[in-house]
C-alpha cells in the first residue's frame, strides 16, 4: 500500500505552520547562540581569568564532543514523553545550566557547567526536524528547513555583535550568559504553551517500533556496507581534513588579538559571515544542482574542489594580511568566507546521497556529520587553540584553515573515479520529483 508523501501527517493552516517553523528555529538557535556568547566574549573571559588561547580551543571541543554522546538520549527521551516538553526542556529551561555558567568562579567549574549546558541542546536540533516532518508535507519539507537553518545563521549573526556591546564591562561575559540563559527559559515557557506538537499517528506506532528493532539489528551490516564504499570512505578522510569550521571559533578573538580591533568592533563580522552562509546554502544548492546537470559523473567533485580551494585563498587574504580602512575590509571578507564555508553542505550532503542506498542515508549522515565532522571540529578547535599559545593565532589559522583546506582541496581529486562507479551503483531515476513510500497498512 502506499501513501501520498507529499500530505502532511498533521496539516494546519499557513498561519500556524509559520508560528511553529518559527519556534523550532529559535528552539534550534538556542546552541548557536551558546557559541556567540563563547566566541565574542571570550577576550573578557581570558582577562578575568587569566586564560590563553588554548583555553578557547577546549571550550569549544567540550561542546562538540558533549553534543556528539547526548543527542540520543534527548531523542530516546522525546520517544516515550511528549515532545514538545522533552524540547521546551532541552533548549529552554535547560538554559539554567547556561545562567549557572555564568556565575561560574574558576575556569574548571565553567568548562564543567557549559559542558552541561551543551549536553541538553545537543537534543534540540534532532527533535525541531522530527516535529518539523510531521508538520510540513513532503514536498515543503525542504523549504521549510532551509528557512529553519537560515533563521539560525540569521539569528547567530544578529546575537554576536549584540553580545559584543557588553565588552565595555569588565564582566561582560558575565552577563551575556545570564542574558542568554534567560532567554533560554523564556524560550521553555513559549514552546510548552504554543508549539502544536503532533499526536503519534497510527503509523508511527507498533510498525515504528518494528522498524527500529530491525534497524538495531542491522546496524552492523549496514556500517560494513557504508564502509565497503570507496566514496563514502574517502568523503570521511575528506571531512576529517578539514579544518574550514575553526574560522569563526577564532575568528573574533583573531581581530582581537592579531588586529587590534575591540571586542565590540571585531564581534561585528559574525553578522556577514551569517548572510555570506545563508547565501552560499541557497545560491549553492542551485548551482550545484546546475553543475550536476551538465556534468553527472563530476560536476559535484568539481563544486567541492572549487569551494575548498576558493575558502583556502579567501582566508589566507583574511588571516594573513593586516589590512586597513578598519573593520569594513574585514567584514567583506568574512562575508565571502560565510558563501564559500555555505557550500559545504549543498555539496557534501548530495555527494552522500548519491552513493548510498537511500535506507541507510540516515546512518550514513549519523557517521559522516555526527561523529566524524564533530570530532574533526574538537580537534581542530584545540589544535589552534594550543598552537595560538605558542605562535600565534595568525600562524594557527594559516596552518589549519589555508594550507590543510588547501590540500585538502587538491586531494579530493582522489574522489572522481570511485564517485562515477558508487552513483552508478545506486542507479536512482533522476526526476524532480519524490517516490511515494511504502508504508503499512
Amino acid at each position: 500500500m502506499t501513501t501520498d508523501t507529499a500530505a502532511p501527517s498533521f496539516p494546519l493552516g499557513r498561519g500556524k505552520r509559520r508560528k511553529n517553523l518559527t519556534l523550532l528555529t529559535v528552539s534550534t538557535a538556542m546552541d548557536n547562540a551558546e557559541s556567540s556568547v563563547v566566541t565574542v566574549l571570550f577576550p573578557l573571559m581570558r582577562e578575568a581569568m587569566g586564560l590563553t588561547s588554548s583555553a578557547l580551543g577546549t571550550i569549544v571541543a567540550v561542546g562538540k564532543v558533549v553534543g556528539m554522546v547526548s543527542g540520543i538520549p534527548w531523542v530516546l527521551l522525546a520517544r516515550r514523553y511528549p515532545r514538545k516538553v522533552v524540547l521546551a526542556t532541552c533548549s529552554g529551561f535547560w538554559g539554567i545550566w547556561v545562567i549557572a555558567a555564568g556565575l561560574s568562579t574558576s575556569f574548571t567549574q565553567f568548562v564543567l557547567l557549559y559542558a552541561i549546558a551543551a549536553a541538553g541542546f545537543a537534543g534540540a536540533g534532532p527533535i525541531a526536524l522530527e516535529i518539523l516532518g510531521d508538520i510540513y508535507g513532503d514536498n515543503r519539507r525542504g523549504g521549510a528547513t532551509g528557512l529553519l537553518y537560515g533563521g539560525v545563521a540569521l539569528i547567530a549573526g544578529v546575537s554576536a555583535p549584540l553580545f559584543g556591546l557588553l565588552s565595555g564591562s569588565a564582566d561582560g561575559w558575565r552577563y551575556g550568559y545570564l542574558a542568554s540563559g534567560t532567554i533560554c527559559l523564556v524560550v521553555g515557557l513559549l514552546i510548552l504553551v504554543l508549539l502544536d506538537d503532533p499526536a503519534p499517528s497510527a503509523h508511527r506506532t507498533r510498525p515504528a517500533l518494528d522498524a527500529v528493532e530491525r534497524r538495531a539489528r542491522s546496524l552492523r551490516s549496514g556500517l560494513r556496507e557504508l564502509l565497503a564504499t570507496g566514496t563514502f570512505r574517502l568523503i570521511l578522510v575528506q571531512r576529517l581534513c578539514s579544518g574550514q569550521n575553526v574560522i569563526m571559533s577564532f575568528g573574533v578573538v583573531f581581530l582581537v588579538e592579531e588586529r587590534g580591533f575591540s571586542t565590540a568592533t571585531a564581534s561585528i563580522v559574525a553578522l556577514p559571515f551569517a548572510v555570506g552562509y545563508l547565501t552560499g546554502t541557497v545560491l549553492g544548492g542551485r548551482v550545484n544542482d546546475r553543475v550536476h546537470h551538465l556534468r553527472p559523473r563530476s560536476g559535484r567533485i568539481l563544486m567541492l574542489q572549487a569551494s575548498q580551494l576558493a575558502f583556502a585563498v579567501v582566508a589566507c587574504v583574511t588571516t594573513q594580511v593586516a589590512w586597513g580602512g578598519g573593520i569594513a575590509v574585514y567584514a567583506v571578507l568574512f562575508a565571502l568566507l560565510g558563501l564559500l564555508q555555505g557550500q559545504v553542505p549543498v555539496v557534501n550532503r548530495p555527494l552522500i546521497m548519491a552513493v548510498v542506498r537511500p535506507e541507510l542515508r540516515a546512518l550514513a549522515f549519523a557517521v559522516s556529520v555526527t561523529t566524524v565532522e564533530a570530532l574533526a571540529y574538537a580537534g581542530y578547535a584545540l589544535l589552534v587553540g594550543h598552537l595560538g599559545d605558542t605562535v600565534g593565532l595568525q600562524k594557527a589559522l594559516l596552518v589549519v584553515t589555508v594550507l590543510l583546506t588547501t590540500a585538502n582541496g587538491l586531494a579530493s581529486a582522489a574522489l572522481y573515479r570511485p564517485y562515477a562507479r558508487d552513483r552508478t551503483a545506486i542507479a536512482e531515476p533522476c526526476t524532480g520529483g519524490l517516490a511515494p513510500r511504502p508504508t503499512s497498512p
